[in-house]
């Protein structure tokens, strides 16, 4: 059976790639060459410069949505493929317990719907707390780079890299919180 067209297609040789045409001419060039066209320094940036560049393009952090507010927690728990379920079967029970017979029957009504309140109920109390942690757990993780600032390996936030900087990548260089 012939291979398809796509197929051969997805597996490329290290011929058929171009370097320049991937990440352009930057990358090719030698690194005084690149430095002097980025206008860039061996030595990195000094931290008056640093700062200044932190001060007018801000700083390097993603910025995150708001956390949900509990109502929202709440009515995505409320609406689970369980209690769409749990509560369709209330509004057959309804009709035929309560709206068909002569003498009503609540009991069976009355019993889905606690299924579902304490299903939401417990979905709801779980969600909230579980996503309270990793935001807290959010907070205590500070991640952090060796870069060059006045000729001088330090290590700084994340937060705190800015456009210019010479960042230093090791494999050797894991830091514990």
């Amino acid at each position: 059976m012939p291979k398809s067209k796509s197929k051969s297609n997805l597996s490329l040789n290290k011929d058929d790639i171009s370097i320049r045409e991937l990440y352009g001419k930057e990358c090719t060039l030698p690194i005084d060459n690149f430095l002097n066209t980025l206008s860039l320094n061996k030595d990195g940036l000094t931290n008056e410069i640093a700062t200044h560049k932190i001060n007018k393009l801000g700083t390097n952090e993603i910025t995150q949505n708001k956390p949900k507010k509990w109502y929202n927690y709440f009515f995505s728990s409320l609406f689970t493929p369980f209690n769409i379920i749990l509560l369709l079967i209330s509004l057959v029970l309804f009709y035929t317990d309560i709206y068909l017979p002569k003498e009503p029957n609540y009991a069976s009504v009355v019993v889905v719907i606690i299924l579902v309140l304490v299903s939401t109920f417990l979905d709801f109390i779980q969600e909230f707390r579980s996503n309270k942690a990793a935001e807290k757990l959010k907070e205590l993780v500070a991640t952090t780079a060796h870069v060059l600032r006045d000729g001088k390996e330090i290590k700084i936030p994340m937060k705190d890299i800015t456009l210019g900087d010479v960042i230093l990548l090791s494999a050797r260089k894991y830091d514990t919180c």
